[in-house]
Formats: C-alpha cells, sequence, structure tokens
C-alpha cells in the first residue's frame, strides 16, 4: 500500500491514510471525499470511479475504499483514539494486537528455523488485518473452503518488530510458550504480562478475536460473550468488567457472559476509550438503539403499532447485516 501511495498520492496524505486505517482521527467537518477524488484525478482518473463504487480494480484501489469505510466508520461512537501518536505505535494499540494474537494468533518456529506469526480472521475483518499488515509488513490470503482470512508475517525486521512490541503484553499460557520459543531464538529477555487492569486495550484485541454479540431468538436477550477452551483467560474479566462464566453446551467450551444492561453499557464504555478494530464494532454502535426499542416495547409490538413494529424490524435488518 504505501509504495503505490507513494507514487500516486502526497507524502502528507499517506500518512494520513495510514492514521484512519489505525482508528486514531476522527473526522468531522473535513471533505475528504473531495480531497480523495481530487488526488486521485490529478493521478490517475480512470480509477476515481472505482473508488466511488468501492470496487477495487487493483489492490491499491481495494485499499482505498478500506480507508474510505474507516472514515465512515468515524461517525461511529466507537473507533476513535486520540492518545495515538501520528506515526507511532501507541502502547494501546499494542495492547490490542497482543489480545488479537492471543485469540486468534499463533507463533511458529519451524525446524529450520524460520519464525513466523499467523492470525486468522472473518473475511469480513479484511481491513483489522490490513492495519498490522500497514505495520509491519507481511501477507494476507484467503483460508481455502472458508469465509476466513490469514494474515502471515516472515520476513526478519517485520516479525522482530511486531515481537518487540507485543512483548509483556501477551497472556494466554498458550502463546507465551510460543513466543518464548522465538524469544530465546533472537536472544531477547521474555516479558511477562502485569495484572490485567482496566485501563488496558488487550481485551478489545481479545473480543475482536474470540468474543460476539448475539441476540436470543426467543426472547431478544442481548449478551456480550467470549468463549475459551479453558477458564484461564476468562476469570480475570469477571473482578473487572463484570459477566460471569458458564460451560456452554453446544461447544463444550467455557463461555464469558454479559447479559446485564449496566455492565453492558459500562463495557460499551471501555470500548469507546479501546476501540474494536473488527465489524462488530458496528454492532456495538446499535446497543444503545437495542436499549431504546426494548424500553419501548418494539419487539413485542403488534399489528396495532405499525411503526413500531416497523422500527424493530429495521433494526434488526441492520443487526443481521452488521450495518451501521
Amino acid at each position: 500500500m504505501n509504495l503505490y501511495l507513494k507514487q500516486t498520492v502526497s507524502e502528507k496524505f499517506r500518512k494520513q491514510v495510514l492514521l484512519i486505517l489505525l482508528g486514531t482521527l476522527c473526522v468531522t467537518s473535513f471533505n475528504w471525499g473531495s480531497k480523495v477524488k481530487i488526488l486521485l484525478k490529478m493521478n490517475n482518473p480512470q480509477v476515481t470511479k472505482a473508488f466511488y463504487s468501492l470496487v477495487g480494480t487493483s489492490e491499491a484501489i481495494r485499499l482505498l475504499s478500506i480507508f474510505f469505510y474507516k472514515i465512515k466508520g468515524c461517525r461511529s461512537y466507537i473507533g476513535v483514539n486520540h492518545t495515538e501518536k501520528p506515526g507511532g505505535k501507541s502502547k494501546n494499540l499494542n495492547q490490542w494486537l497482543a489480545g488479537l494474537i492471543d485469540g486468534n494468533g499463533t507463533f511458529s518456529l519451524t525446524k529450520k528455523g524460520y519464525a513466523s506469526l499467523e492470525i486468522t480472521m472473518d473475511i469480513r475483518d479484511e481491513h483489522a488485518l490490513y492495519i498490522i499488515k500497514n505495520l509491519y509488513g507481511g501477507s494476507i490470503k484467503l483460508v481455502s473452503g472458508k469465509n476466513a482470512l490469514r494474515y502471515c508475517l516472515r520476513h526478519k525486521q517485520g516479525f522482530l518488530a511486531l515481537v518487540h512490541d507485543v512483548n509483556g503484553e501477551i497472556r494466554n499460557s498458550y502463546r507465551l510458550m510460543q513466543l518464548n520459543k522465538i524469544c530465546l531464538k533472537y536472544k531477547i529477555n521474555i516479558i511477562y504480562p502485569d495484572k490485567l487492569v482496566y485501563k488496558n486495550a488487550w481485551l478489545s484485541g481479545f473480543f475482536d478475536a474470540d468474543g460476539s454479540i448475539t441476540l436470543n431468538k426467543d426472547n431478544q436477550q442481548l449478551a456480550i460473550t467470549l468463549t475459551q477452551k479453558t477458564r484461564e483467560n476468562l476469570q480475570p474479566l469477571i473482578s473487572i468488567y463484570g459477566g460471569f462464566i458458564d460451560i456452554d453446551r453446544t461447544s463444550n467450551r467455557f463461555k464469558w457472559y454479559v447479559s446485564n444492561k449496566e455492565e453492558i453499557l459500562d463495557l460499551i464504555e471501555y470500548l469507546k476509550k479501546y476501540p474494536s478494530r473488527s465489524l462488530k464494532k458496528n454492532r456495538l454502535h446499535l446497543i444503545p438503539k437495542y436499549f431504546e426499542l426494548i424500553k419501548k416495547g418494539a419487539h413485542k409490538a403488534s399489528k396495532d403499532s405499525p411503526l413500531l413494529a416497523r422500527s424493530w424490524n429495521l433494526f434488526k435488518d441492520k443487526w443481521n447485516k452488521y450495518e451501521i
């Protein structure tokens, strides 16, 4: 992405694109759409129309589409973090990345000594993986037979930069053992994490990896959950963020539930400070509307209240499509 933008877009704008992809800059009154259009016209008028239809004719156009998506997402109550410094990775971003790796990542070291990191996510979370790719390099490919993407980082410079950034933030014991092998190879002192506290972005990344936001089909009860094979990574969450842990009979795994309204709203406040970078943030954005409609009884509205029933149906349609 950076190489293409250096050829087609000013250096200043290239940095602004990166900031948007990191979810650190909120666009308010500035007309970014026209600026992008003007820059594209100056450098390659043939692709302007493709950008505005969000249909990429090349890798660069597809990435600019992701950039446009991030601008649009700045209207959300979630996704803005003014503490991240331009041109550098903040501690919050490192903690988010560590949480994501703890949930969906794998550090590997082959017998020949080749080290790598892989992170697998839903295909709809492509933009989250491109945030990581922009920072460290690597590649993103489709997972055969699944609606998923796999990010892979192998080149030494980017890999060691990532290891440096997440060292001290990894909490999953399996991932720590994997990271320890990497640290031994490169003679790096492994750093164990401090006790998890509220003011830590780790849960945001862990939620992007293994979290869910669901509505019960029978009673429309809202729940935010995290699923794991063991209780280890879930137990500390209860004293910090509330909720409870139970065994899910369907998956035979441990699941952390947050279903109390006050605890859900508190968790949303946390995610305003430490934003989700997956598509799940769209459902988070809809939660206040959910409580508003539930209070009005829209989920039980009959034919005698057509407008209320229609409001609920419109909400459910956005919910099911992960739209804002």
